[in-house]
């Protein structure tokens, strides 16, 4: 992986790796955990789809491969790796970054926080997998896919891609409320600044917590239904 892209090829796969892909020109990223043997376990939406005709007929059929049927299976489910790229590029979220990659790099693709040996990751998507309450409720901003792949990998619930979105959209309000600022560039160039400072500040503020601490606390993590979380994507 380089400085600015966490890129990686299918045969660099390890058991246990934190991979994501990103969906709809970039906009967002879909995040779950390598199993190896071919498989991915991932957080969907825990709401079923509303089945209409048009679905039904024109809808991805259950694949050949794994058997994933997106149309009936939701919340964190297994697949095969390529119904989770959906041909899509395949990334690596790094662990352990420094200071550059998590200034350069997207939000939702590093973090300082090192992650944890190969088999408590998978053993965590695992017991995700198979308990009756899952992750809780599936929420695009505070409870998510890369909650879920954080959770697995860390026994920290955070999203950098969700507290991105907050910032972004605060950075708007306060820009158009402040009404200091009255052409186009000057707004624009608002809203970058309060970005990039707000990513600054996250930056800086995230800390490491002591492997101790989350090996003690894992048991209350998996009770959690991700309400409660302080989100570090």
């Amino acid at each position: 992986m380089g400085l600015l892209s966490n890129m990686i090829k299918q045969s660099q796969l390890k058991e246990g790796d934190h991979i994501y892909c990103y969906r709809r020109a970039h906009t967002y990223s879909h995040h779950g955990i390598y199993m190896g043997d071919d498989r991915v376990i991932h957080f969907t939406r825990t709401k079923t789809k509303k089945v209409s005709l048009i679905r039904t007929v024109f809808g991805r059929q259950p694949c050949e491969k794994c058997g994933y049927n997106p149309n009936e299976e939701n919340g964190v489910v297994q697949t095969c790796l390529t119904c989770f790229l959906k041909h899509h590029r395949l990334f690596r979220f790094e662990y352990n970054a420094g200071f550059s990659e998590r200034i350069l790099k997207k939000s939702g693709t590093c973090s300082a926080v090192s992650s944890d040996m190969a088999k408590k990751v998978t053993e965590r998507a695992k017991d995700m997998l198979n308990s009756d309450n899952q992750f809780g409720e599936y929420h695009l901003i505070d409870n998510n896919c890369e909650c879920f792949a954080f959770y697995c990998t860390t026994g920290l619930r955070r999203t950098m891609q969700g507290n991105a979105f907050k910032d972004a959209i605060e950075s708007v309000y306060k820009t158009l409320m402040s009404g200091e600022h009255h052409s186009l560039k000057d707004i624009s160039e608002s809203l970058l600044r309060g970005f990039i400072e707000k990513k600054i500040r996250r930056v800086i503020d995230e800390r490491d917590r002591p492997r101790s601490e989350i090996t003690n606390n894992d048991d209350d993590h998996d009770d959690d239904d991700g309400s409660d979380q302080d989100r570090s994507d």
